[in-house]
């Protein structure tokens, strides 16, 4: 086959969390109980979905939320920003 490099391409997705807290912990051995810090969004998550050309061109990374909407957030140029409410 006789294909076009830029006619070609690669698409992956990933879903992170804001916050995923360790589940090991260093504390005294005495402590009954043990702390630990989150920033409260440790069941919301996001999906980055990232995609190239054969060619060696990158093209714009994604980030998808699940919220009606980001309009209030700010993130680098170049980066697309999509809301979804179901996910």
């Amino acid at each position: 086959h006789n294909y076009l490099l830029q006619l070609m391409g690669n698409m992956d997705k990933t879903s992170l969390a804001f916050d995923m807290p360790n589940n090991v912990t260093i504390n005294d051995t005495e402590s009954r109980t043990i702390s630990i810090r989150t920033c409260g969004y440790e069941k919301s998550w996001f999906t980055v979905v990232l995609a190239c050309i054969a060619d060696g061109n990158k093209l714009s990374p994604m980030i998808i939320f699940k919220l009606k909407n980001v309009s209030r957030l700010r993130f680098p140029p170049g980066v697309i920003v999509r809301a979804n409410e179901k996910g």
